[in-house]
């Protein structure tokens, strides 16, 4: 668990986007960027990413990125990490010190600046734990615009954050542009940018192989013609996550809802564990949107685990 923590938190250290903040108004409420958990108050003139966490000047080549990660990730970072590991990835920490937010949420905010060629981009990172999850906020912005974001604006932004339980189930699927009518025992992971959701029957918790049987259920634009599905299909099979060695055994086309569909079936292994598993596909096409509907499941008693998966499928609806 603490390997998965720490590869985690390290790919988005990595990740380098360009972050900022401005004044605070005293009375400002706190925003959750992309329907998240974590918020905090914006800075006039800083608008939402859109389908991302976060805020953005474009004008001043800012913004400010957040980040949910596991509870128990701040526990990593406060034992483990040094500010000597960020280095490769060009940042360089010059201060470190503990803070307390509104909350009484512990947090660890560390400030510097990251080399991108020529260019120095002062940059905060704000570790903070919540009931519910760890944030990680980053601010950066380059050099240039430092009097337009004086370091105690930039910090009152970062004390700012506050954390609010996870949503329900229910409405994690509300916002969804389909509806699911029958769970069939599965349970929502997470909602990914708003046109895809992952399901489980197992513990996410427990790591990759914990989480089978896995589902995923997305919607796409593109209106597909009839000669082109076989290869969309057999694509979209090939990206299927948590799986290696995937070998198509059958498939075909099919009737979904009383609309064209295709239907590819495989045997692949478990990424991390190397087991055996299964793997279902289908593909629900519409006039200008598609369904692609994904099951992973090991192929101990698959029979039933496609059963379950079958009916799950038949009850999706695009909105």
């Amino acid at each position: 668990m603490r390997r998965l923590i720490r590869a985690r938190l390290f790919r988005a250290l990595a990740a380098g986007l360009v972050l900022a903040a401005v004044s605070l108004p005293a009375a400002a409420q706190a925003v959750f960027p992309n329907q998240g958990t974590v918020g905090l108050v914006p800075p006039p003139g800083m608008a939402e990413i859109p389908n991302v966490s976060g805020f953005e000047d474009r004008e001043a080549r800012a913004a400010i990125l957040i980040l949910e990660l596991p509870v128990a990730a701040f526990g990593e970072i406060s034992t483990t990490f040094r500010p000597e590991s960020l280095q490769n990835q060009g940042v360089t920490i010059e201060s470190q010190r503990d803070l307390t937010l509104g909350g009484g949420e512990k947090a660890i905010l560390l400030t510097g600046y990251q080399s991108v060629g020529a260019n120095a981009l002062k940059k905060w990172i704000l570790f903070a734990a919540g009931k519910h999850a760890t944030a990680m906020v980053t601010v950066q912005f380059p050099e240039a615009a430092s009097a337009r974001y004086p370091d105690s604006v930039v910090e009152a932004a970062l004390k700012s954050v506050v954390f609010r339980a996870p949503p329900s189930q229910e409405e994690m699927l509300a916002r969804l542009p389909f509806t699911i009518g029958d769970l069939q025992g599965y349970k929502v992971l997470q909602v990914l940018g708003g046109s895809a959701v992952l399901l489980s029957k197992g513990d996410a918790a427990a790591g990759p192989a914990g989480a089978l049987p896995y589902f995923i259920v997305a919607i796409a634009r593109g209106e597909i013609r009839e000669d082109d599905r076989d290869s969309l299909a057999r694509r979209a099979i090939a990206s299927v996550p948590g799986v290696k060695n995937l070998r198509v055994e059958r498939g075909g086309a099919l009737r979904i809802g009383g609309q064209p569909g295709y239907e590819l079936l495989g045997a692949a292994e478990d990424i991390q564990s190397g087991k055996p598993l299964k793997v279902v596909q289908w593909l629900r096409f519409g006039r200008a949107t598609y369904l692609r509907m994904v099951g992973v499941a090991p192929a101990d008693g698959f029979s039933t685990d496609f059963d379950s998966m079958r009916a799950l499928r038949d009850s999706i609806e695009p909105r």
